[in-house]
C-alpha cells in the first residue's frame, strides 16, 4: 500500500518540487472533482522510471502536488486509481468542512 498515499507530498510542494500542469510526456485522462482550490486528477505518464503507470495528482493553484497514488497502467490500475482519486477527493471534503484553515493538505 506505500504506493498508494505518500505522507511527505505536501512537504515535496512546499519545497517546490511541484510539477506544472501536464507535461509532454503526461495526459490527463480525468478529473474526480474539485474542492475549494484543488482538484483531484487522473494522469496517464507513459515515460515514468515505472514504465506507463496512471498517477492520482493533486493540482493546485501554485502548481502540482503529488503523485499521491501511483498504479501500473491496466484496467486493475485504473480500477485502484479510481479508488484513491475517490478516497483523496473525500478527505479534502473533510478537510473543507473543518474549521479554521483548509490549507493543511
Amino acid at each position: 500500500m506505500d504506493n498508494v498515499i505518500r505522507p511527505d507530498f505536501r512537504r515535496a510542494a512546499k519545497a517546490g518540487c511541484g510539477e506544472k500542469r501536464a507535461s509532454r510526456a503526461a495526459q490527463y485522462v480525468k478529473t474526480y472533482g474539485e474542492v475549494g482550490h484543488y482538484a483531484v486528477s487522473l494522469v496517464r505518464d507513459r515515460s515514468g522510471a515505472g514504465g506507463d503507470v496512471y498517477q492520482v495528482v493533486i493540482d493546485a493553484p501554485g502548481g502540482r502536488i503529488g503523485p499521491v497514488g501511483v498504479e501500473p497502467a491496466t484496467a486493475d490500475g485504473m480500477f485502484d486509481a479510481d479508488l484513491v482519486g475517490a478516497a483523496v477527493l473525500r478527505t479534502l471534503e473533510l478537510m473543507a468542512q473543518r474549521s479554521g484553515d483548509f490549507d493543511v493538505a
